[in-house]
């Protein structure tokens, strides 16, 4: 019998969705709302810039094994967002999905105006 894994993220309902919702962007729009979302959670947690920018410089994808590893970016945004209390969780959530959203619905667009 096959054991299943619970991300952190899998915990909660709404972090759930949100980064189910991120996930099927294209790398690109990930890569912008992962900027924000580092910069927003650095703020709130009065983290420094330097060693942010030291993470990513030191950063290697091979080393994991997740959807939001492949992009340093991404993934340090994912992995800010872990060192934030639920409630800044939360708001961050709140703050970005309308972008995500609509970054989806744009995409619906596309594809509905394809011949």
């Amino acid at each position: 019998m096959k054991k299943f894994f619970t991300r952190w993220y899998e915990k909660d309902e709404y972090l759930k969705a949100f980064m189910n919702l991120m996930q099927d962007l294209p790398i690109e729009i990930q890569c912008e709302i992962a900027v924000d979302i580092i910069i927003k959670a650095s703020d709130m947690i009065d983290r420094d810039y330097t060693k942010i920018i030291s993470e990513v410089s030191s950063y290697n994808p091979k080393n994991f094994k997740r959807w939001y590893d492949k992009n340093p970016n991404v993934h340090l945004a994912i992995e800010s967002l872990r060192d934030l209390t639920s409630e800044q969780r939360d708001e961050i959530v709140r703050e970005f999905s309308d972008k995500i959203l609509n970054s989806h619905f744009i995409k619906l667009d596309e594809i509905e105006d394809m011949p």
